[in-house]
């Protein structure tokens, strides 16, 4: 072999050492940017929502299609994220929820929309099922948001466990967890976030917000731009006082038997149905196996003749200490947080009663928050939904 071969074979040499060394570097460098992650698990492409779509979708929402037809909007990806969080006894579970972006997004703020109460685990924000994750969040992420939509525990990945409903402790914690592994996600794929972080949900994700914000401020070193909680059921005493007190039907009294379900198994009051209602009920209750079909069981809709009188007299004498303290222990609305609160809520409300935000609003302004309220008059519980989520919008807008 001659000199030039023997060069030319060692500079082929060389380039090889170096490719396969560059290779190998790119290679561990991933692994470790994997291994870095805290809360992170897996992730999967759910959906390409084109901005024609997106237009589409907004033009059956008059109100809306007038926002957004000012905007420059952009085809949005959705995907579903797996991460870590805990159960209500403190092990660590596998939870999902969905994240969404719009191509080409820099700078982008990131939203955190708690969803609403679901009866159907299909319809939960990672399975791309409810018209909350596959209209209205591409709709919101298009005009220049990344979105973090948790599931909540009990749908998605951990659709296995029973989902502590209205459980102030978990809808926070979870909710912070999918938010920090929604960051990470975004770090990782190279898509980059402003430092505004906006909060807001309504009904069940009204007090999911509330939650989360306090678990943020009490927990880690993020702060939240602006926190929106709407239609939330904030001060779970005094709910319950009032509706204990009321003689009238309530709709919504299915739907509080999945709460004292719930609190019942969570702080091991262990009391039987027959303890808080009366029969058939207590039967009729018995007979649910699934916690979430609770809000369809068939049962009288007027607290005077559905819970017992012990029950009633606990809590409007303030007897029944133990199970007060729960409550209590649920409450959200009387904290002082750092970040700015908006409120927002019907005044017709009969399924969150009123009284939940009016009072959250009266014990924040009195801790020194910065706390402003839109009450919708006229509005009940179904027809407050679309004004708030287009006062919310133009909230986070004039902050973004």
């Amino acid at each position: 072999m001659t000199k030039q071969a023997n060069a030319k074979w060692y500079k082929l040499i060389l380039v090889s050492i170096i490719f396969v060394s560059i290779l190998a570097g790119c290679k561990k460098d991933l692994a470790e940017k994997e291994k870095n992650f805290s809360y992170l698990i897996d992730w999967q492409l759910i959906d390409n929502v084109s901005k024609t779509s997106i237009q589409f979708y907004a033009a059956t929402v008059p109100d809306i299609n007038a926002i957004i037809s000012q905007k420059e909007l952009q085809n949005v990806n959705v995907y579903k994220i797996t991460y870590k969080t805990k159960n209500v006894g403190g092990e660590e579970i596998t939870a999902s929820g969905a994240v969404l972006f719009p191509d080409g997004g820099t700078n982008l703020p990131l939203l955190s929309y708690q969803h609403g109460t679901l009866t159907n685990k299909e319809d939960a924000p990672s399975n791309y099922g409810g018209d909350e994750i596959k209209y209205l969040a591409p709709i919101i992420s298009s005009t220049g948001y990344a979105l973090s939509v948790p599931d909540y525990i009990g749908y998605g990945a951990s659709a296995i466990y029973p989902h502590p409903y209205e459980h102030a402790k978990t809808l926070g914690s979870s909710s912070f967890d999918m938010l920090m592994a929604a960051k990470e996600f975004f770090d990782y794929n190279d898509i980059t976030l402003s430092e505004k972080l906006f909060i807001t949900g309504y009904s069940e994700g009204g007090n999911a917000t509330m939650a989360l914000h306090q678990h943020i401020e009490q927990n880690s070193d993020l702060r939240v731009t602006m926190s929106a909680p709407a239609a939330g059921a904030y001060n779970k005493t005094a709910f319950a006082k009032d509706l204990m007190g009321r003689d009238e039907n309530l709709t919504f009294l299915p739907k509080f038997m999945w709460v004292l379900y719930t609190y019942n198994w969570i702080y091991e009051l262990n009391r039987p149905w027959s303890e808080y209602v009366v029969e058939p009920d207590a039967t009729t209750l018995e007979a649910v196996s699934d916690p979430m079909k609770l809000g369809e069981a068939n049962i009288n809709l007027n607290p005077q003749l559905l819970f017992t009188e012990t029950t009633r007299t606990g809590v409007l004498n303030e007897t029944d200490s133990e199970f007060l303290d729960v409550l209590a222990e649920n409450d959200t609305y009387n904290w002082k947080p750092i970040a700015p609160i908006t409120l927002y809520y019907g005044t017709d409300d009969d399924y969150v009663f009123p009284l939940n935000s009016e009072t959250a609003y009266d014990a924040l302004l009195a801790n020194g928050a910065n706390v402003e309220k839109v009450a919708y008059d006229g509005k009940n519980h179904d027809s407050a939904f679309f004004p708030y989520l287009l006062d919310a919008f133009e909230l986070f807008e004039s902050l973004k």
